[in-house]
């Protein structure tokens, strides 16, 4: 209970709702793995879940715990992303993308490379 001396409580960080969070990370989650019975598979197996709890959270139904987040985030780069960003770390979210984005081509520079030793 607050005492009535009139303090007022800080306001918070975050302007976003238990139910708009949870939408944020079920798009997070079906961006990355689609909203198949095999994204819910793959939800299950990083965390432990049970099939119902993994199915809320791609529906964007409820919000998973604190651990539970961590473990999805270190998973699925739209849930770090999505994190980030809504912590206002976007420079980081950015730094993500162009990691990946560098993976991507170094694995195709790599196949092209391979294409034409293939040919000579």
């Amino acid at each position: 209970m607050v005492p009535k001396s009139g303090s007022r409580l800080p306001k918070s960080l975050f302007a976003l709702s238990d139910v708009e969070f949870a939408g944020a990370i079920g798009d997070a989650l079906q961006s990355e793995l689609g909203g198949s019975h095999r994204a819910a598979k793959t939800v299950m197996a990083w965390t432990g879940v049970s099939n119902r709890t993994a199915r809320a959270w791609l529906n964007g139904q409820t919000c998973p715990s604190g651990l539970h987040l961590l473990v999805l985030a270190g998973h699925c780069r739209a849930v770090m992303g999505m994190v980030l960003n809504l912590t206002g770390h976007d420079q980081i979210a950015v730094v993500l993308d162009v990691d990946a984005i560098e993976s991507a081509l170094e694995t195709s520079l790599a196949a092209l490379r391979n294409l034409k030793a293939e040919r000579r």
